[in-house]
């Protein structure tokens, strides 16, 4: 008792309980701050006012300077407005000064932090920028320059966003003399910039991630980066652009083992060699062809495509020769295909090559009106799968029978062995002869589970979920088909 109120009284007099922390604790604290929150604690005391400086991230971001105003003139200036008239103009306006005077504040705030010290003192590990594509760009190059070559930073990100008076052309370039064989620098992303920096003498980048580069970029500048990044691990590529429309791929001194290729308009993609690669995500629309070459240790495999013109379907679809990617890798253990519109990029054919070692296989987002029935090529192709899970969303069309993919009658006295689980989500009585057909072949089967409603949970490009949800009863057709599959599948374990 007697210390409780020794404790009132001292902190009764003025006592800084805050201050009396250590400094490993008020550092903890303040790292679990947003970065301008945690600069501002620096006006708290004396004490607190080298803390920022030890903070191991910063993100600088111009969207957090915006005021709310901003977000809800956008809204409203992108319902279909025409330019020329006079409300148009009058939110352009709006917006236009909105930026001049955000952006303002922002290089001013950055300015005032490089010149508040700390110099080669600092040891920073991730910096994160985002800005307006502006005159006033020049205090993101004065940070990025000063985090990469004085203060050690590992993780180095530049967002880049246009401005609502520019003509929706990136401009901008990362400063080419911040980037030196000195720098710390391992992981490397740019959304929204004009040109790349030269990275052929940048040995210790293991991750490079880049967003939203311009039609205007030639093509050898990525085919560079699969060359000359010889320390390279980790590739993404999403929104990007380029002059010329077929990407060759062909680097055996790569390091590469993570790749993905999202929404780019590479209309042909020719994956010559990547020695290393192991994990392959193609998220692509309206891609025309994509050719697989030799990469060996390929174990993870996401073939997302998106196929809306009828025209680009007629004259190739973009894995029309199925044999030569399933033979491209022997060592692939996971394996997604998605279809995320009506469009059929396999065709309807019988594989003849094997994968042996996959595990786990995702068919996912086929349409109603398709018959899943096909799939089984694809498990009699894969000798050691263990997982089939097949996905059809629901879809207020109709169903429409002869629109399947149509495969030969396999003869009875195949078998597989291996297959331990079975999940279909948007399963029909029509559906009913691919069950019948996988109860009588797979002798090891463990687990069904047949849902009318559901959808997948990714979990990255590579992994994924089952999930379930019931909306509506089964009918008394649909119970008497559930009852009638029961007593298959006992027979067959018969």
């Amino acid at each position: 008792m007697p210390t409780l109120r020794r404790v009132r009284r001292r902190t009764a007099d003025g006592e800084d309980r805050l201050s009396a922390l250590p400094d490993d604790l008020i550092l903890l604290i303040v790292s679990r701050l947003d970065t301008r929150t945690a600069l501002s604690t620096a006006v708290l005391a004396r004490r607190w006012a080298r803390i920022p400086r030890e903070l191991p991230e910063l993100d600088f971001r111009v969207s957090d300077v915006l005021p709310p105003e901003y977000d809800r003139t956008v809204t409203l200036r992108q319902r279909n407005m025409p330019r020329d008239t006079t409300l148009a103009r009058i939110l352009d306006g709006l917006m236009a000064r909105c930026e001049m005077d955000t952006m303002r504040t922002f290089a001013n705030g950055v300015t005032s932090f490089l010149e508040a010290g700390g110099g080669h003192d600092r040891r920073l590990k991730t910096l994160r920028l985002e800005f307006f594509q502006t005159h006033d760009g020049i205090c993101a190059d004065r940070m990025i320059t000063a985090a990469v070559g004085a203060w050690g930073v590992e993780d180095l990100e530049v967002i880049v966003r246009l401005a609502s008076g520019d003509d929706q052309t990136p401009t901008y370039s990362l400063p080419h003399d911040c980037l030196n064989v000195q720098s710390r620098l391992r992981s490397l992303t740019l959304g929204k910039c004009c040109s790349l920096p030269s990275l052929h003498s940048y040995g210790t980048l293991t991750k490079l991630v880049l967003r939203d580069i311009p039609t205007s970029t030639p093509v050898d500048v990525y085919e560079k980066v699969f060359k000359d990044c010889t320390g390279l691990q980790v590739l993404h590529l999403t929104s990007c652009c380029c002059a010329h429309h077929t990407l060759v791929v062909d680097a055996p001194c790569s390091q590469i083992r993570e790749l993905v290729v999202e929404e780019c308009s590479f209309m042909e993609i020719k994956l010559r060699n990547l020695p290393m690669l192991v994990r392959l995500a193609f998220c692509l629309t309206d891609t025309l062809r994509i050719e697989f070459g030799s990469v060996p240790c390929l174990m993870d495999t996401n073939l997302t495509f998106s196929m809306e013109d009828d025209s680009l379907v007629a004259l190739r679809r973009p894995v029309d020769e199925f044999d030569s990617f399933l033979g491209m890798s022997p060592t692939m253990a996971n394996l997604v295909i998605r279809f995320t519109r009506l469009r059929r990029w396999i065709g309807p054919s019988r594989t003849k090559r094997q994968l042996p070692d996959l595990k786990r296989l995702l068919v996912a987002d086929m349409p109603s009106n398709w018959d899943i029935s096909w799939t089984r090529g694809l498990l009699m192709a894969s000798p050691f799968l263990e997982v089939l899970h097949i996905h059809v969303p629901q879809s207020e069309t109709g169903p429409d029978y002869l629109r399947g993919m149509n495969w030969s009658k396999t003869h009875i006295n195949l078998r597989h062995h291996h297959l331990k689980e079975l999940v279909v989500i948007g399963f029909t009585q029509r559906n009913i002869w691919l069950f019948k057909y996988v109860v009588r072949v797979c002798t090891s089967l463990q687990r069904i589970v047949l849902l009318k409603d559901g959808h997948v949970r990714y979990n990255g490009f590579w992994d994924w979920q089952m999930v379930g949800q019931q909306t509506c009863p089964w009918s008394n057709d649909e119970k008497l088909v559930a009852r009638r599959m029961i007593r298959v599948w006992a027979q067959a374990s018969c």
